[in-house]
């Protein structure tokens, strides 16, 4: 039985606390490419990075990746598997000292603007456009009455009681 071949798949994803700046002039440094080139990987859509890859080789590119702040997910090529291993987070650097609480701990977030879409376009949910019916709209000048003779309800005339007065 052969061994399995893998590849690298990146989405443009980036790894926390690294700006897209940042990611862009690391992997042109390292890919030795021109800005332009880089650019064109982070739109988003997934694009194979190196395939055929031993399953060592490709995690230790992914290691290297996540480096310089680029999140890459292995991918199975004969398709058994569709995503094999899951981003490698770059480690945070430890606090000199960590103070003891009773209570629950808090995950290591961030602020920093991701500089792309949360919601990639495979993700987002697809909505039809509504057709609206505007024929029985029209756009006349406002003189007079705003409806037409016919679409105006007159009311019964009230009948009034006037008693005639002699003014002698």
């Amino acid at each position: 039985m052969s061994q399995s071949t893998y590849s690298l798949v990146f989405r443009g994803d980036l790894v926390a606390g690294f700006t897209a700046s940042d990611v862009k002039t690391n992997m042109a440094r390292l890919f030795k490419s021109n800005p332009q080139a880089v650019e064109k990987l982070f739109s988003g859509r997934p694009l194979i990075l190196r395939k055929g890859l031993s399953r060592a080789q490709a995690e230790q590119f992914q290691v290297t990746l996540a480096k310089i702040g680029a999140q890459v997910t292995l991918r199975n090529e004969r398709g058994a598997e569709s995503v094999i291993s899951q981003t490698v987070q770059q480690p945070a650097a430890e606090p000199k000292e960590t103070p003891k609480s009773d209570g629950p701990t808090v995950p290591n977030w961030t602020l920093a603007p991701m500089e792309g879409n949360l919601v990639k376009d495979h993700e987002q949910d697809q909505v039809t456009a509504v057709q609206v019916s505007t024929d029985h709209i029209s756009l006349r000048a406002a003189e007079g009455l705003l409806l037409d003779k016919s679409e105006r309800i007159e009311p019964e005339p009230t009948p009034v009681n006037i008693p005639q007065w002699d003014l002698d």
